[in-house]
């Protein structure tokens, strides 16, 4: 067979596609399109093959092969090269991974067929496929979905976003994250898919937890041996920062083992700290209560900290530890007396307004006009009371009204701060050159550097969308539709619009304000002209003699 790097006519009868090729969904629309194009002119680009079994195998071009097989052509051009199976492979990985339409998952099916040969790491596919290694850890995650998620991703039913969400999850937890992207409103016959945010906000809120807040060591492999210390397991989000750039803090994934070194820590705190009063911070049934624990209204947290040296405030004061409820496993002061004048609000205004009576001795009798005075003392500390308990009501409900105006007037703000940068992004865009100077393609590197990866391109596609909710494009196709239609002189507005969407918010105060650096290179708001001053009159100059004469007049006048 001839190594050539020319290409021949191959008979397509001879050619046969390859088992390992990553690549095995195919858009038939699109097929009879390019077979369309391929019957008026011919394939322009040969396909790649290789000597097999008597015949040639595809390493890359199956599509323009079966579209060639839909117009029924004769025989394809090819170039035949020489190749070992694992170069075979890899060549089929390059060449997909540079194609814009090659489904993720098959893309991540791709990679691992690599990994699993030898000499071949992560760092030597971010070197073959001129993919970043973030990229790669990415889709590689997506092998791990379930198949019920990996059965939808590839049916084009969730999108990438929502896949590569689910895929950093334990798969204990996938089934649940699925059901969470999906909504059916009272108006709707079916479930609609919700955007990728609403999912990451519930998985920031149901499956992470953040390590920092654990009451356990985190470095003590005894909690639980199987899993071993917090700090090496594979199964949190800073064991592998390329996966989880997006997530804030190091964040546990793993609920049940968690949990499970929450019940060891409380455990071996019991046992070493016998004197602890044990509590519980939430409700659940009397056979499920830990035995002797206190109830929410048998006890009353204090804002000191849990120091059995320190002189308690009240001699009902105890270092308590959480079993059961928000803060499991945490230790703090609780006071055990309900009634405490101490620490009952309630209590200690009882006991300010109608203190305890002083039993008077048996043999003396109570006046009758002591008895009135002790009446009227008593009705004028309760007019006191409720006076003061009015003024507070008062103070609490000014205090309210405050509060409320304070939050309109910045809500009132931040929507015209929105509105004002939303002016300066569409300001920004009319404005764009049709060649960046090098200041500005450094400005516009640093955006893409920023951009969240999860939810630049829903923002993007909402925008080219328009109000029809009908139609089925999924996101990278709307944004790759109006990419298309877009002319050659607005291709740099194209590219910032992508780039500054996911910066309109207000920043926060540790990160850079990108949008106003963005104003000041490409749109600087322009001064407003100064008005020209009136010239001064000049002076009227008048002879003293007049003077007199003017206020001789004006007096007689």
């Amino acid at each position: 067979m001839q190594n050539s790097s020319e290409f021949q006519y191959v008979a397509i009868d001879q050619l046969f596609e390859s088992k390992t090729n990553p690549r095995k969904t195919f858009d038939q629309k699109k097929l009879e399109e390019l077979a369309e194009s391929i019957r008026s002119g011919g394939l322009i680009q040969p396909i790649v093959v290789r000597p097999k079994d008597n015949a040639f195998e595809i390493v890359a071009g199956a599509r323009r092969f079966r579209a060639g097989q839909l117009a029924e052509e004769f025989s394809l051009p090819a170039r035949i090269k020489e190749l070992t199976d694992a170069q075979a492979l890899e060549w089929q990985l390059v060449e997909n991974s540079q194609r814009e339409d090659v489904h993720p998952y098959e893309e991540a099916q791709g990679f691992q067929s690599l990994l699993d040969l030898p000499g071949y790491d992560v760092a030597a596919l971010v070197e073959k496929s001129g993919k970043s290694a973030s990229h790669i850890y990415a889709r590689l995650s997506l092998l791990q979905l379930i198949p019920a998620v990996a059965e939808a991703f590839q049916q084009e039913r969730i999108t990438a976003s929502h896949a590569a969400l689910i895929a950093r999850l334990p798969q204990e937890h996938q089934a649940d994250a699925f059901d969470n992207c999906w909504r059916k409103d009272w108006q709707d016959k079916e479930v609609h898919l919700l955007p990728a945010k609403h999912l990451s906000a519930w998985i920031q809120t149901n499956l992470y937890l953040n390590l920092a807040d654990a009451p356990f060591d985190r470095e003590d492999p005894s909690l639980n041996p199987t899993a071993g210390a917090c700090v090496t397991c594979p199964r949190r989000s800073g064991f592998n920062t390329s996966l989880f750039a997006d997530v804030q803090g190091d964040q546990c994934l793993d609920a049940p083992c968690f949990q499970g070194k929450v019940t060891a820590h409380i455990d071996r705190e019991i046992n070493a700290r016998p004197e602890l009063v044990t509590i519980e911070t939430a409700w659940r049934a009397p056979k499920e209560q830990h035995p002797g624990a206190l109830q929410k209204h048998q006890y009353r947290e204090l804002d000191i900290p849990d120091n059995p040296d320190a002189e308690p405030p009240c001699s009902h004061t105890k270092s308590a530890l959480i079993v059961f409820g928000k803060h499991a496993g945490r230790t703090l002061a609780v006071c055990v007396d309900p009634n405490c004048p101490v620490h009952n609000p309630r209590e200690a205004a009882r006991v300010a307004v109608d203190p305890p009576p002083i039993m008077a001795p048996a043999a003396a009798q109570e006046t009758e006009e002591e008895a009135a005075q002790r009446e009227a003392e008593h009705e004028e500390r309760m007019a006191e009371y409720r006076a003061e308990q009015e003024r507070k009501e008062e103070e609490r409900k000014a205090e309210s009204e405050r509060q409320q105006k304070e939050y309109e007037a910045e809500q009132a703000r931040r929507e015209k701060h929105r509105k004002a940068r939303l002016a300066t992004f569409d300001r920004i865009l009319e404005q764009t050159p049709a060649v960046f100077t090098a200041t500005q393609l450094r400005l516009f590197l640093r955006l893409v550097v920023y951009i969240d990866p999860y939810s630049f391109l829903e923002e993007v596609a909402s925008h080219f969308a328009g109000d029809d909710e009908s139609q089925e494009q999924t996101e990278q196709e709307i944004v790759l539709a109006a990419l298309g239609n877009t002319a050659d002189e607005k291709l740099t507005s194209f590219a910032l619009r992508l780039a500054l969407t996911d910066h309109l918010g207000l920043p926060r105060d540790t990160d850079p304000d990108l949008l106003s650096e963005a104003e000041a290179l490409f749109a600087p708001p322009q001064a407003k002209p100064k008005r020209a001053s009136k010239p001064k009159a000049a002076p009227t100059l008048v002879k003293p003699a007049e003077k007199k004469t003017t206020a001789k007049k004006q007096k007689a006048a």
